[in-house]
């Protein structure tokens, strides 16, 4: 985010996404904790074999669910992350610790 046209970061607004992603994260977190631990079992669907196929597939998909969103939780936690990392950085200009411009392409 920069304040103008100098490309300079507004190192607050960055570290104010950051903290927004990781409460993404933890969002996510709880939700996966949800979707896994619901205690729901085959039996909560009834004895019949239509039960236990509606179950099956029910828990398939809340299964499927659980991965992704472990996936998007990871994701936000590593971004956040880098977010703050890249806010608090103050050796280099702010492109470069934004965008790690200088280390692209070999050793400086």
């Amino acid at each position: 985010m920069a304040i103008d046209e100098t490309m300079e970061m507004d190192h607050e607004a960055v570290t104010a996404i950051g903290r927004d992603v990781a409460d993404l994260a933890v969002s996510l977190q709880e939700v996966q904790r949800y979707a896994t631990g619901d205690g729901l079992a085959q039996e909560h669907f009834g004895g019949t074999p239509d039960g236990a196929a509606a179950f099956q597939a029910f828990n398939g998909v809340v299964q499927r669910l659980a991965g992704s969103v472990g996936k998007a939780q990871q994701f936000c936690a590593e971004a956040a992350q880098r977010i703050t990392d890249s806010a608090k950085s103050t050796d280099a200009t702010d492109v470069d610790n934004a965008w790690g411009v200088t280390k692209a392409g070999g050793a400086r």
